[in-house]
C-alpha cells in the first residue's frame, strides 16, 4: 500500500498507510502526507481536499483494493 500514490489526490507515492481502523492491518490506505496529517487537508484534521473530492475512507479504500487485485 505504502508502494501506491495517493489515494486522494494522486500524488505520486510512496505513501503513508493509514489504517481505517487500529490495528486492522488489511484495513490501510494510501495517503501522501498532506492528505494524512496535513493541517487543511489530513485526515486527521480539516479534511478540506477529502469534502472537495468527495471522498471517503472507504471509497479510497475501494480504489486501492481494485489497484492492487483489480
Amino acid at each position: 500500500v505504502k508502494a501506491l500514490d495517493c489515494g486522494v489526490c494522486d500524488a505520486t507515492g510512496p505513501s503513508h498507510a493509514h489504517h481505517i481502523e487500529q490495528h486492522q492491518q488489511y484495513l490501510t490506505i494510501p495517503l501522501c502526507d498532506d492528505c494524512h496529517v496535513g493541517p487543511h487537508n489530513g485526515i486527521h484534521r480539516q479534511k478540506r481536499i477529502w469534502s472537495v473530492l468527495k471522498k471517503t475512507e472507504l471509497s479510497v479504500l475501494n480504489e486501492t483494493i481494485r489497484k492492487l487485485y483489480g
